[in-house]
């Protein structure tokens, strides 16, 4: 009828996709008071914090500026132009590597005390856990390496990158973080013992930041070390974050953000993988 008023209706919402939505809040909420309860024992744990800062510090504080008067400036490719902000770089991925196994520690210790069970009684998707531990281990760990860029900066070291660069700073060690905190978590969910966990990993930590150019230039390196720096992540999350803080790298910027995209993707697979076996197994 001419004159008539259409009145044009939009596409309808099924049933499925109202009980995809409530399945998504119901993962993000699960997820968030795991998370809150996390972070609640971070802050008043202070064991944790100083036991995981302790180390950097030291190296930061005793090893870089011990050693500027000792290493020959002109061959660390400018950056800052002395060993402490050559270094800075380095000291700020162990603190990241630091960090991300004692994300996986947290899911362990869940695991052998049974508070996982308790989760899995819980009204939350199974999911919200990993999601949880994935996010503490990040905030965490992101937290403890601005401390040690800070303490750097104090220390005499200057940033000469600008706001863009701590973006990119800020881009290189989310990637990082989140490849070692999903396998952090792959390893948690299948060690049985708080003691072989650490072993593990352990036995990871000095390998990943003495066979790197954190503590001494590429170019430096005999021929068959500097194949296993190529082959080694924190290598490039220590050139990008040069380039970030400093303009300088001896590394193209675009390469270190590909391996380190690739190799947070790998280990978060991994960490999921594995924490599906003990959802399997339960």
């Amino acid at each position: 009828m001419q004159g008539q008023i259409q009145v044009q209706q939009g596409p309808e919402i099924t049933e499925q996709q109202i009980s995809s939505a409530i399945q998504w809040g119901e993962l993000w909420r699960g997820a968030w008071v795991i998370f809150a309860k996390h972070m609640l024992k971070f802050r008043s744990n202070s064991m944790e914090i100083g036991g995981t800062l302790g180390w950097p510090l030291l190296w930061i504080a005793i090893f870089g500026v011990g050693m500027q008067r000792v290493v020959n400036v002109d061959m660390l490719g400018g950056a800052g132009n002395d060993y402490l902000a050559f270094i800075t770089p380095g000291i700020i991925a162990l603190t990241a590597l630091s960090g991300a196994v004692n994300s996986g520690m947290t899911l362990l210790e869940e695991k052998i005390k049974g508070i996982i069970r308790e989760y899995f009684v819980a009204p939350i998707p199974r999911m919200s856990i990993l999601l949880a531990s994935t996010g503490s281990g990040l905030v965490k760990t992101l937290i403890q390496s601005f401390v040690i860029l800070i303490v750097a900066i104090l220390l005499g070291t200057r940033l000469t990158g600008g706001v863009l660069g701590l973006l990119a700073a800020l881009l290189f060690l989310l990637l990082y973080v989140m490849a070692f905190v999903g396998f952090s978590n792959g390893v948690a969910s299948y060690s049985r013992s708080i003691g072989g966990y650490h072993m593990l990993l352990f036995v990871l930590n000095l390998p990943l930041l003495f066979l790197s150019n954190a503590l001494y230039p590429l170019e430096a390196m005999p021929t068959w070390m500097r194949f296993l720096a190529y082959l080694n992540p924190t290598t490039y999350l220590v050139d990008g974050l040069r380039h970030a803080f400093f303009q300088t790298g001896s590394l193209p910027i675009a390469l270190s953000l590909v391996v380190l995209t690739l190799f947070a993707i790998v280990c978060n697979w991994f960490g999921l993988r594995s924490f599906r076996a003990i959802l399997e197994v339960k």
